[in-house]
């Protein structure tokens, strides 16, 4: 297997991140033992990129190297960017080739669990960048329409709680003791939604009895939040409300809540056009293999999937 394909083949790419990390944690005195240096003129077989190092007589190019890099978290190449980091990486590269050219030595690549990761590892490696080719860039207007049709995902509502405390709750009592059941919690908390109903101040109930002692001191306030940032149990009732509108008593983990919206802000459309470009793409990604799936000729084993013999009870 040629070094061209570390980014698909090598199985032991962890063993970067492993050996990578502890370099960084212990950060060893290190001195790196070239081999013999070679010019342009020592490049054997035509590879793609620019030789930058030989294991073995075996050459890795820039390209290669790149991609490995690329594998790691972002933190962890923050930390080898520099040239030692750079350096210390290339001595992790050649330990890796090392023990591929001793897997090759072996045959590993024919074993069968081998040759099958390497399969799935080339399969999605490919599959990968032919879905970047495929997902074109949407127009300006394909954004602004996406945008003025799904502007609530934008929103974000300045919200305020009272939160009672129950017995398994994240919320603790404010004033310690044992807490409430959760039935009491929430006749509690429907005996203050009763107050509210009837003209009490939401943020001075708040300070009065809410468990949650963070926001308590603020009248209740907890600040600006956007879809996917609340639990989803009670996300879709929380982000109807209009400004000034007042929930029910309403259950999460944290406690009984009962939430007022104070504000609503819509997000300018160049402030999320990445994100809008993004989703538009993978869209159109999906739509593309959803068409090339229903055109493909797919054969299955019927003795490994019994599901498809005629008459065979079809996965629900």
């Amino acid at each position: 297997m040629r070094t061209k394909d570390l980014l698909i083949a090598l199985i032991v790419i962890a063993l970067v991140a492993v050996i990578c990390y502890g370099l960084a944690v212990s950060r060893p005195p290190f001195q790196p033992t070239p081999s013999h240096p070679f010019t342009s003129s020592d490049v054997g077989p035509s590879l793609s990129g620019h030789v930058v190092m030989r294991v073995n007589g075996e050459p890795v190019t820039d390209v290669e190297f790149d991609a490995a890099f690329r594998q790691m978290p972002d933190e962890m190449r923050q930390q080898f960017a520099s040239e030692p980091g750079k350096m210390a990486f290339a001595e992790q590269i050649i330990r890796l080739k090392l023990l591929e050219q001793e897997a090759r030595k072996l045959g590993l690549a024919n074993e069968p669990k081998v040759a099958g990761l390497l399969s799935v590892e080339r399969m999605n490696v490919l599959a990968a960048a032919a879905a970047e080719k495929l997902m074109e860039n949407p127009s300006d207007e394909a954004v602004r329409s996406f945008y003025a049709k799904n502007k609530n995902q934008f929103e974000s509502v300045d919200l305020s709680h009272i939160v009672i405390a129950y017995a398994g709750s994240m919320v603790a009592p404010r004033n310690g003791g044992k807490p409430l059941s959760e039935e009491e919690a929430l006749n509690k908390a429907m005996l203050i939604d009763q107050q509210l109903k009837h003209g009490a101040d939401f943020a001075t109930l708040a300070r009065k009895v809410s468990d949650d002692k963070g926001t308590a001191d603020r009248g209740g306030a907890l600040g600006p939040f956007s879809p996917g940032m609340l639990p989803p149990e009670i996300e879709s009732k929380v982000l109807a409300l209009k400004v000034g509108e007042i929930s029910e008593p309403l259950t999460t983990r944290y406690g009984i809540h009962i939430f007022k919206v104070t504000a609503r802000t819509s997000a300018p459309m160049e402030q999320v056009r990445a994100g809008i470009s993004q989703q538009i793409r993978q869209e159109g990604i999906f739509n593309q293999v959803q068409a090339m799936r229903r055109a493909a000729k797919v054969e299955f084993d019927p003795k490994f999937f019994p599901s498809t013999r005629p008459g065979g009870k079809k996965p629900s």
